[in-house]
């Protein structure tokens, strides 16, 4: 039986730990996972590799610019299924989170299992389509 391929994620966050933990985690649980740590190396990576997942963190230190990210995933991969994970949780941007479609709005810190749990559960419901 064939191997089914590693799901890609692009993992956007200033903090230089999770840029480190993460990755490794997630790809313990059958990710591959590229990281970035602003708004332009994700914008670089976005038209530049396909992804399946985009989990980007809600302030990169600028204010809900993780939107800004989702938007030009949105514009070159539409199909990447997209989630919010933030230490600054709050109404306004989680109800914004819902206006620009996002899978799921985590908040820091995440437990491991609900987060790998949920992000293949939202690729299943939409399994996304290869852009590139």
């Amino acid at each position: 039986m064939a191997e089914l391929p590693r799901r890609r994620i692009l993992l956007v966050d200033d903090e230089i730990g999770i840029r480190l933990t993460l990755p490794r985690i997630l790809s313990k649980h059958g990710f591959d996972v590229t990281s970035v740590a602003n708004l332009q190396d994700a914008v670089a990576e976005i038209q530049t590799d396909s992804f399946d997942a985009l989990l980007s963190d809600l302030n990169l230190p600028v204010p809900n610019q993780g939107f800004r990210v989702i938007e030009e995933m949105r514009r070159f991969q539409p199909h990447c299924v997209n989630f919010i994970l933030t230490g600054y949780p709050a109404e306004a941007t989680a109800t914004q989170a819902t206006h620009h479609q996002v899978a799921h709005y985590f908040i820091k810190p995440v437990d491991i299992a609900e987060l790998v749990g949920t992000i293949n559960k939202k690729l299943v419901e939409n399994p996304p389509l290869k852009d590139k």
